[in-house]
Parts: C-alpha cells; structure tokens; sequence
C-alpha cells in the first residue's frame, strides 16, 4: 500500500481502465461499452450493414483507452521503465481518440439530403434536424468521465496542470489515540450513583 501513490495521474489513467466497461453509448434498444464497441469493431455480425472501413477500425482504436490507462498505471506504481518511450504517448492518445470519436460522431448523426433534392425536401430536412438525436443524446456517463479523465492526462502531458499527490498513506495512521476517552472523568454531583 505504500507504494501506491493517489495523483492525478494515477486516479485519471484508473478511470480509463475502469470506464472501459461501462456504457459509452445508449440508444433506445442498444447500449454499449468500450469493450463491447471494440468486439464488435472485430466482428460485428449484424452491425456489418452499417459498419464499414474507417467506423470499423476506429471501433477496433477503442482498446487503446484502457492500454493507455493500463501503461501510465504500470509504470507509475512500479517505477519499471520499460515502456518510457510509450509513456508521453500514453498521456495523448486517449484525449486525441475521444475527441476526434465525438466530432466524427457528430457529422456522421447530421441526417443526409442529396445535393439535387434540396429544394424538393427543404421543409422535410428541417424537420428531420429537430426529430434526429444529437451527440449528447447517444454518448453515456462512461464516455465522458473517460473523456474528462483523458482531458487531464494530456494537459498533465502538456505541462498545463501540475500533477500532485491527494492522499499520503502512513502506515499506523488508522490507529487513533483519543485522548478524551482515555482520561479518567472526575465524579460530580450529577453522575454520582
């Protein structure tokens, strides 16, 4: 317990690890975590109708959060430096993946109309963009704490914030010495039998 050290750093790269399987996305029927959007970017079954190229590699990308989260915890808590040319990578990445994930999955939600029908369905692409669910209404809490704690880790990175140490473990330090209880409480009158 004396080795673990509770930073910043530390606490953000656990909540990738951890995050990694809880839901990131929710649609009506379907919700998925970071695991299962990556098994499904490996094989996705019925997903193959929609999932093509580029949205199925960057679905396979979705390990490199909890990696990442994995090598900063590694190399912090066992001072190993065996992946220190990985290290400031590791900080990054995961930021780089949420951020280009959710702009991407903005543009991709925005409903299409063909160039030479504009004017034909004008009134009805107008209400297709007030009925179509935006990013905020498909993302889950998983993606965006990974998000927040991915934010982090790229401006400890960046030399922005000052990564610093929230809790000390001293071992002996959950003994309390009270000295209240110890003291012998005079009589007095009132609790005199």
């Amino acid at each position: 317990m004396d080795k673990i050290k509770f930073t910043g750093t530390n606490i953000a790269a656990a909540i990738l690890v951890l995050f990694y399987f809880f839901p990131w996305v929710s649609m009506t029927m379907v919700s998925m975590s970071g695991a299962s959007i990556t098994s499904n970017g490996i094989s996705p079954g019925l997903f193959s109708f929609f999932i093509h190229g580029f949205a199925r590699l960057f679905m396979v990308l979705a390990i490199l959060v909890p990696v990442s989260g994995a090598l900063i915890l590694y190399q912090n808590l066992s001072g190993n430096h065996k992946f220190s040319k990985y290290f400031k990578l590791a900080h990054i990445l995961p930021a780089a993946y949420f951020i280009i994930g959710i702009v991407g999955l903005y543009f991709k939600m925005k409903p299409e109309v063909p160039s030479g029908m504009r004017s034909m369905f004008n009134d009805m692409s107008n209400q297709f963009n007030d009925m179509a669910p935006g990013v905020t209404d498909v993302l889950s809490f998983g993606v965006y704490l990974s998000l927040i704690a991915s934010i982090y880790l790229a401006l400890v990175s960046f030399g922005k914030i000052k990564d610093k140490e929230y809790y000390k473990y001293t071992p002996g330090a959950d003994k309390v010495d009270n000295t209240v209880v110890n003291k012998e409480i005079p009589p007095t009158p009132d609790n005199q039998p």
